[in-house]
């Protein structure tokens, strides 16, 4: 597989439009190669997209990640072709499931066969942002008759797959120009999911040549102690996500980590919050994360990319933060007080260390 892209992205999450114009400046000057801006609660994801395309000359803007449930194939289609023109062909359209209760919760739709779901949402996808005439009668998602009428632009629109569990990687093998991971282990990234993306494009009979296998992860660049603590909370929120998905506790265990995780979701369990967070050892936070000082930040960035990634992206997070990721996740447990200000620190220190 070409390994040859190395890119760097920076996930900027749950800031005011305004400010991710901002921080997106930084990244660009700071060298970084593309910005992720997700869709959950905070904000869309294709107005403050379209804003950084419009404040930036060179780094990509990429969606990460909107669920597909959150619109119809058309109107995904009308607002991606619009964000990768209006950025002279910078965009990345970022895809995923989410969780079940954001879809039936929030947007009222059925969350079923999420596997079978993506595949139908993205073949449709395809179609439209290629500009094709589009009908496709699936068991979930159906178009008929619709063509995007737009001017062709010089580079094709590429839809990233978010995946964690096998089948969806598998998935964006055989469908999709990249992988958006998040939480992967090293292992993890090793031993499950490059192979699965192989069973993929082998189904599709293609090369994964140029494919980007991209690795989000949590991260908090600068003082070793200090980022290694403050990172803590992401740690447990992600060892105790089972119910969002068991591949969170693959990633984990892949890296030697398994019985600790457990330890950390019987205290969780039990409504112990400073128990689940002091078993929780600097080793395993190092393990999935990007933290330290900025040279073992950037030895750790060289370990997925030697592991088989194209591009990396860090999501800095905010001190100690922690939340739940889906219905009836950590109940029980305290939630620190979101710090912003902490927040913003954390961005731009890591920034800063991982400038290039």
């Amino acid at each position: 597989m070409e390994t040859a892209m190395n890119r760097l992205g920076v996930f900027l999450e749950g800031l005011p439009a305004r400010v991710t114009v901002d921080m997106a400046r930084r990244a660009e000057s700071a060298g970084f190669d593309r910005v992720w801006i997700p869709e959950i609660v905070f904000a869309d994801a294709f107005v403050p997209s379209t804003a950084v395309a419009l404040s930036t000359k060179r780094i990509e803007v990429g969606t990460g990640v909107v669920g597909i449930w959150s619109r119809s194939p058309v109107a995904m289609g009308l607002e991606a072709y619009t964000l990768h023109d209006v950025s002279g062909g910078r965009a990345v359209l970022g895809l995923g499931t989410q969780a079940k209760g954001y879809v039936e919760d929030w947007h009222g739709r059925r969350y079923e066969r999420p596997v079978r779901a993506m595949r139908e949402f993205l073949t449709i996808l395809r179609r439209i942002v290629d500009l094709e005439e589009t009908t496709y009668e699936g068991e979930i998602f159906s178009v008929r008759g619709f063509r995007l009428q737009a001017l062709p632009t010089e580079r094709r629109l590429r839809l990233y797959v978010a995946a964690i569990g096998p089948k969806m990687v598998q998935l964006a093998g055989e469908l999709a120009d990249g992988l958006l991971g998040y939480f992967y282990s090293v292992e993890y990234l090793r031993d499950v999911v490059l192979p699965n993306l192989q069973i993929g494009a082998a189904r599709a009979g293609r090369s994964l040549d140029g494919f980007d296998v991209g690795v989000g992860l949590p991260a908090n660049v600068g003082d070793p102690d200090r980022s290694i603590d403050e990172l803590r909370g992401q740690i447990l929120m992600f060892a105790t996500a089972a119910g969002s998905s068991p591949a969170y506790a693959k990633s984990i265990s892949a890296a030697g980590f398994g019985d600790t995780a457990e330890e950390v979701r019987e205290r969780a369990r039990a409504g112990d919050t400073d128990g689940a967070l002091a078993a929780i050892s600097p080793e395993f936070v190092d393990a999935l994360t990007v933290s330290g000082n900025p040279v073992h930040a950037r030895e750790r960035i060289a370990a997925y990319t030697e592991a088989g990634a194209t591009s990396v992206a860090v999501n800095p997070a905010a001190p100690h933060a922690f939340y739940p990721l889906y219905a009836g996740h950590l109940e029980g447990l305290t939630f620190p007080e979101f710090d912003f200000d902490g927040y913003l620190r954390v961005i731009g220190d890591t920034m800063d260390a991982l400038a290039r």
